[in-house]
């Protein structure tokens, strides 16, 4: 009977071994953490018709950043994951000018123009049903007015005023106006990154939804877009959005809506096309004139082997009041000898006219590099 005893026990531990080892092999995987950044460095002229000067800029296309990311299986049907995602920008190159005041600190109290800002703090589950993300991250609009496949981002890409957007126009009399390059045109990209739940469904032939909800400057954001990418066979590439924002005003309790959307369509030659439509709906305070501003781009260009080249055109109407208008034109290019490296040189010349008459041209030129890990 002890023999018994004894066998029966020996079974059952090593029954118990087997299993507790079973059990640990199965215990779900903590998430592979994987650091990634990019450094984004140019030289930066600008000639306002009375200073011209070159400038060490960040380009703020996609600037100086780094980041963690993870992700891993938490039950079967279900990955959980996170990202943490900061940018330290030295001289950013929507905010330089000639004006006295330089760059604002991104450190309170402090003279650097140099300081961490947070862009993403963001956690998600995705499953068969889609994917939920909570935290600081992208809204559901935004980038949907800057789906572009002309491979120039860096050097002309749809945000228009990231490079130079802090210049101001000269007036006839070589005065400053007041009035910025990013004030008189910019592409209107919805609310981008702030604190919200977002859901986006899963994608359906290279279509896919996205919703989301947070606040913003102490304000409701609410956000809704629609997203296609995908090959069209001999036809060659495309990708296309368009979304719809709205916030509260803070100041009165009227809206802020934003509207638009984009689509590039790149052919199997290299020969692309890109355009892009956004309109703001502009809270108005009582009294005030109700004005919609409205922002049209299109750009042709061509890719072949590691080059990419393109022209671009951009519109910029009644952006600061009723019967202002702002043009751009320009020219880029991007050398990509490898993924993780590109080199890049543009030229853009700014112009606006306002009712009270036309300002002097800003023309800006742009040599640069991003380099990736």
């Amino acid at each position: 009977m002890n023999l018994r005893k004894s066998h029966l026990a020996a079974a059952v531990g090593a029954a118990l071994m087997v299993g507790g080892t079973m059990v640990y092999a199965q215990a779900p995987a903590t998430p592979t953490v994987q650091v990634y950044g990019q450094v984004s460095r140019a030289l930066m002229f600008a000639d306002d018709g009375t200073q011209s000067k070159w400038f060490h800029v960040d380009n703020e296309a996609s600037g100086t950043r780094f980041g963690f990311t993870g992700n891993a299986q938490a039950m079967p049907g279900l990955r959980a994951g996170f990202r943490i995602e900061l940018d330290l920008q030295s001289n950013e190159s929507q905010r330089v000018s000639f004006t006295p005041a330089g760059p604002v600190s991104n450190f309170p109290g402090s003279t650097s123009d140099v300081g961490f800002s947070e862009r993403h703090m963001d956690t998600w589950l995705e499953g068969g049903w889609g994917r939920v993300n909570l935290g600081q991250g992208d809204g559901a609009a935004n980038g949907a007015t800057e789906s572009d496949l002309s491979g120039t981002g860096m050097a002309n890409g749809i945000g228009v005023a990231d490079l130079g957007g802090g210049f101001q126009y000269r007036t006839s009399t070589s005065g400053f106006s007041g009035l910025t390059v990013g004030q008189s045109i910019n592409q209107q990209d919805f609310e981008s990154r702030y604190d919200r739940i977002m859901y986006v469904t899963p994608s359906f032939s290279g279509f896919r939804a996205q919703a989301s909800w947070g606040q913003k400057a102490n304000t409701d954001a609410k956000e809704f877009s629609a997203w296609y990418g995908g090959k069209l066979g001999g036809l060659g590439e495309l990708a296309a959005a368009i979304g719809y924002s709205t916030r509260g005003n803070a100041t009165g309790g009227t809206k802020d809506e934003y509207m638009g959307g984009s689509v590039s369509w790149l052919h199997g030659s290299g020969i692309n096309l890109t355009a892009s439509y956004s309109n703001r709906d502009n809270p108005a305070a009582a009294g005030a004139t109700v004005r919609d501003s409205t922002f049209t781009y299109v750009k042709v260009g061509y890719k072949f082997g590691q080059h990419a080249i393109a022209v671009d055109y951009g519109m910029g109407d009644d952006f600061i009041a009723v019967g202002d208008e702002a043009t751009m034109y320009g020219i880029g290019y991007v050398w990509n000898p490898i993924r993780w490296l590109e080199l890049y040189a543009a030229y853009k010349i700014h112009s606006a006219d306002r009712t009270a008459g036309s300002l002097e041209d800003v023309t800006i030129g742009t040599i640069g590099t991003r380099v990736r890990f």
